[in-house]
């Protein structure tokens, strides 16, 4: 996931993709059918209300530490589940009178904006363009081929595992089979998979050479990251400033003091940027940091890893290639998740 950056805020991109296409389908289904409308609008909004603030249930230590941190994490997998049980109960509660015709037309609308918006603020033109020609051709027709058509595009630009493919293919598996036991599952999944498409922090790169880390730390001792003999180290840049890195601090604490075999965390303050000595051992203080911190006072790492958002997190593997990176807060379920890829 990829973010814009305003003043001293990261938003994602995949947030502002989903929410612009969100209103856009209601504007272009409002008055179809109210009683659909309703309860898609419904069912949406428990299910990101339960997912978003299961957060303070499933991490209250970190909550408590970070109040800020719930602006930028869910209840992730547990969030989920929740969020999904409590989605059952009410599509059984309101499940009569549903036009399935009105719902799969708003699907196959949310998803062409979605995606058009998404890859404008991306800049990756061409797939805008044939997603922009797409939605223009569905306003134009409404035929449910378009929504056939959709899945391998989505398919070819984002992988088998993406959360947005799946959902699209219950969708189209529920149009052929056409039970409303099979759509009410289907519904339930695509509206689960929807909100889990704003979740994903991964921006996977191939592997490539970085300068060797070599800095000195806090403390006054010297980092040299080629010396070290852990399989994988994950490099956190940040500065003390920046609220996203203060919400995922005791989520970076957490996974240090637990560390899996072969992995360590290391810190690197972006000095250059950033409000100087006392700002940073204060921040230290707040959070209870015990891993090392690396000072990179004159910006050299940072314009060398190409950090241009914060807080931003690396992977690197034994021989200091980056293997995959993370713009924006990291939580501890996201770091162990992807440790646990590449041990």
């Amino acid at each position: 996931m990829t973010y814009i950056t305003l003043g001293q805020f990261s938003i994602p991109i995949a947030w502002i993709a989903f929410f612009i296409a969100i209103l856009y389908s209601d504007f272009r289904n409002k008055n179809k059918d109210d009683h659909t409308d309703k309860i898609i609008s419904r069912l949406f909004w428990f299910y990101v209300l339960i997912w978003k603030l299961s957060y303070i249930l499933f991490s209250w230590e970190s909550f408590v530490q970070a109040p800020m941190s719930i602006l930028y994490f869910d209840g992730g997998l547990k969030g989920n589940i929740l969020a999904f049980m409590v989605m059952i109960i009410v599509l059984v509660k309101h499940r009569a009178g549903i036009e399935w015709e009105v719902l799969w037309q708003y699907w196959t609308r949310f998803v062409a904006a979605h995606q058009f918006v998404n890859y404008i603020l991306m800049e990756q033109w061409v797939i805008a363009i044939i997603w922009l020609a797409l939605l223009v051709l569905l306003e134009m027709k409404e035929k449910q081929w378009i929504i056939i058509v959709q899945w391998p595009i989505i398919l070819w630009v984002s992988g088998w595992m993406d959360a947005l493919v799946i959902a699209h293919l219950m969708v189209i598996l529920s149009l052929i089979l056409k039970k409303k036991s099979y759509q009410q599952i289907a519904l339930i999944g695509v509206l689960s998979l929807m909100a889990m498409t704003v979740t994903d922090l991964r921006a996977t790169v191939s592997t490539s050479d970085r300068v060797a880390i070599d800095l000195n730390t806090t403390s006054n001792d010297r980092y040299i990251l080629s010396e070290k003999d852990q399989k994988l180290t994950v490099v956190n840049f940040f500065a003390t400033w920046c609220p996203p890195c203060q919400a995922e601090m005791p989520h970076l604490q957490n996974f240090a003091e637990d560390l899996p075999d072969q992995v360590e965390l290391i810190g690197i303050n972006l000095t250059d940027r950033d409000n100087g000595p006392k700002a940073l051992a204060e921040f230290m203080e707040t959070y209870e940091v015990t891993y090392p911190m690396l000072l990179d006072e004159k910006d050299r790492f940072g314009k060398s890893y190409n950090i241009v958002s914060i807080p931003t997190t690396v992977v690197l593997n034994k021989d200091g290639q980056e293997l995959e990176r993370i713009i924006g807060p990291v939580s501890e379920e996201v770091l162990r998740n992807l440790t646990n890829k590449y041990k």
